[in-house]
């Protein structure tokens, strides 16, 4: 018996659809990418704005610590003028501190968020598919920051007033008198005053504007990166 060409072959069974828990572990990969996604880009804002907010912090620590001193000298420590400054000073830092504890948190919820959803990506097999979308975006910049020739030359600068800070203390504590406070210790405690007014002004005019410029410049220069890469 011939067998009619024309007889076209049967269709092969469509694939039997994935199991359950493939599903269910593709949806929690999915609901568990959306916060992760959005805690990066909170992250990566917060990233670049931390360190403008430090430097700022940090130069207005320096100019209420060089006036402190001048108005300790100027009106004693329990003034009004030296209190505000003392008050001032400690808030700073505060603010600096918990700002840095924030950025922390969102660190680890990020680091937690990726572990998680890398894990449900391996159960359900999609490993490489995950590294891929989550952390494509992670590179390493070959061009790393520099540091300021006006920095370096404000770093050179503080050298000899942190030598008059330990002079003077040298000093007071060669002079040091029981019951009473002698001339030479007096002196010691005010060349230690000058070696710190010139080391936070130091930092006030050169360190933190030169450092806070070549972040900025810095920054531009990735985002011009990042731009022409797209």
């Amino acid at each position: 018996m011939a067998v009619d060409d024309n007889v076209l072959p049967s269709p092969s069974p469509p694939p039997p659809p994935p199991p359950r828990i493939v599903v269910v572990a593709l949806a929690l990969t999915r609901s568990a990418l959306v916060p992760m996604l959005a805690a990066r880009r909170v992250l990566r804002v917060a990233a670049r704005a931390f360190p403008y907010l430090a430097f700022a912090l940090a130069w207005a620590i320096s100019a209420a610590s060089a006036a402190k001193i001048v108005a300790r000298r100027a009106w004693g420590e329990g003034s009004a003028p030296f209190l505000f400054l003392q008050a001032f000073t400690s808030g700073a830092y505060k603010v600096c501190a918990y700002s840095f504890l924030v950025l922390l948190a969102l660190a680890v919820l990020l680091l937690c968020g990726l572990c998680v959803a890398y894990v449900i990506a391996v159960l359900s097999g999609r490993g490489p598919e995950f590294q891929k979308r989550a952390l494509g975006a992670i590179t390493w910049e070959s061009n790393s920051f520099r540091l300021p020739r006006m920095a370096v030359l404000g770093f050179i600068t503080v050298v000899p007033f942190f030598a008059l800070v330990v002079a003077g203390l040298l000093l007071a504590m060669m002079s040091h008198v029981e019951g009473s406070v002698s001339q030479g210790e007096m002196v010691g405690f005010v060349i230690v005053d000058v070696g710190f007014f010139g080391m936070h002004a130091t930092s006030c005019v050169l360190i933190i504007p030169a450092l806070a410029l070549g972040a900025w410049r810095f920054d531009q220069a990735d985002r011009k990166a990042q731009s022409q890469s797209c």
